[in-house]
């Protein structure tokens, strides 16, 4: 699929944010990253600027749903944290990895990530 500039930097910023999450969580089912890591890391990774500046451009195009679905994911898991967290256990975090890795391979699939890691 081709994308222009802008589509390109959204495709890399929201793909990389992705694979960050993905690293932060799979860190804490190794027990190498404990809860306050996590939720630094995820405040670090700055999703509410990411959803400010990508949503409405996201939910216009359909073939954008699996860089919309990871950006959601991130954002309700940052949002959600001490509830999901209280309510079932770190241990549900699990489900959250499993889905943003999916998203991760759909994107993978659809778009060619190795031309988003040339300069933009």
């Amino acid at each position: 699929m081709d994308q222009g500039l802008s589509d390109k930097k959204m495709i890399q910023d929201v793909t990389r944010l992705g694979v960050q999450a993905a690293v932060l969580l799979r860190g804490v089912m190794l027990q190498k990253v404990d809860r306050e890591t996590l939720e630094w890391g995820l405040k670090e990774l700055s999703v509410s600027e990411m959803m400010d500046k990508y949503f409405h451009k996201l939910i216009r195009q359909p073939q954008y749903v699996y860089l919309l679905n990871l950006l959601h994911l991130v954002f309700s898991l940052e949002g959600q944290l001490d509830f999901q967290i209280q309510e079932y256990g770190m241990d549900s975090l699990k489900d959250d990895l499993q889905e943003i890795n999916f998203s991760l391979q759909q994107i993978g699939s659809q778009f060619d990530l190795d031309a988003l890691r040339e300069p933009i």
